[in-house]
């Protein structure tokens, strides 16, 4: 069996699966939700540095509040060193977090024209600029980016390392593909046996097979992003497949009854709808649902009934009387 504590990128990890900043979707319900599966490691929502400086309520409300058990990565937008830091710094003198991740992979043109995500990929000079203002904030620097061209790639790679980031997490995908197609994951096979112990894979993580191939190729970790919503029980389902501990809590939904999907569905939309709004209960609450039961009885039906409740009491309460459905 593998054990799950390790210590990854100057963070002690509970196991080398971790959730992925989805914009809109990874708040801190969404977030205690995986880290209750077994995810090692969770991460805020993208946050701009500019925001913050700027007093933004809607930026700062993302920051979330400071009971939040870590461990928990920060990942922020900036076009440079200067905005980062100051950005950087009103986060942490809101509550904790256990690393700070520059986002240099956002594909999005409202990000890129303003010199931010993806576009530092073009500007070398103050990626690594940034990663050493930020270093000296006293924790560890993680930088999200997206494979260009290979030689491009491993140059870009060995120049944040050099500039001091402690660990790279790589988006198989250009920013030209922003998120279509298939992500390449040879290349970031192949960028973590260039580079040992520093390299976390991102892209196209559906199945333990896929979070396999890329840990046994050298990635010290791989994120869930998409493969989360699709799933919502991918991370114990794939710690269980790649022989990891697990507590009998979290065994139980690597292979889950209909009742204890139901449970979670509503578990989470409960907790949603107190903390971030109904709105955010119920779509991410039929965004789970469409990927449950395949093959029961009655599913569909199920979804279809989610999909007409405009408020969550009702979509709770029609779940909670699910106890016949799919047996």
């Amino acid at each position: 069996m593998n054990r799950l504590e390790r210590r990854i990128g100057g963070v002690g990890v509970r196991s080398p699966i971790w959730l992925a900043p989805l914009a809109g979707v990874t708040t801190r319900t969404f977030r205690e939700f995986h880290r209750r599966l077994g995810a090692g490691l969770v991460h805020t929502e993208m946050i701009s540095a500019i925001g913050l400086t700027h007093g933004n309520k809607k930026t700062r409300d993302m920051i979330g509040d400071d009971d939040e058990p870590g461990p928990v990565a920060l990942q922020l937008f900036a076009p440079d060193g200067e905005e980062l830091v100051r950005g950087a710094g009103i986060a942490l003198g809101m509550r904790r977090f256990d690393v700070i991740e520059i986002n240099m992979a956002c594909p999005m043109p409202k990000v890129t024209k303003r010199g931010s995500g993806a576009y530092l990929l073009e500007n070398p000079r103050e990626a690594g600029r940034m990663v050493s203002a930020l270093k000296s904030l006293g924790l560890p620097v993680w930088v999200k980016l997206r494979k260009t061209s290979p030689q491009g790639t491993a140059d870009f790679c060995r120049m944040l390392i050099d500039s001091g980031t402690d660990l790279l997490i790589l988006h198989g995908r250009t920013p030209a593909q922003r998120y279509d197609g298939a992500a390449d994951k040879e290349i970031v096979c192949r960028m973590a046996g260039m580079f040992p112990g520093m390299l976390a894979a991102s892209g196209d993580f559906y199945g333990p097979e896929d979070a396999g191939a890329y840990l046994g190729a050298g990635c010290v970790a791989v994120l869930a992003a998409r493969g989360s919503l699709r799933d919502a029980f991918l991370i114990p389902k794939t710690l269980a497949a790649l022989g990891f501990e697990i507590s009998e809590d979290i065994r139980k939904y690597v292979n889950p009854a209909p009742r204890d999907q139901l449970d979670a569905v509503i578990s989470i939309g409960r907790a949603g709808s107190a903390r971030e709004g109904e709105r955010f209960a119920i779509v991410l609450a039929r965004r789970m649902l469409a990927g449950m039961f395949k093959g029961f009885t009655g599913a569909g039906t199920l979804r279809q009934e989610c999909a007409a409740c405009k408020k969550w009491v009702d979509m709770e309460e029609f779940l909670t009387g699910q106890n016949d459905i799919m047996l």
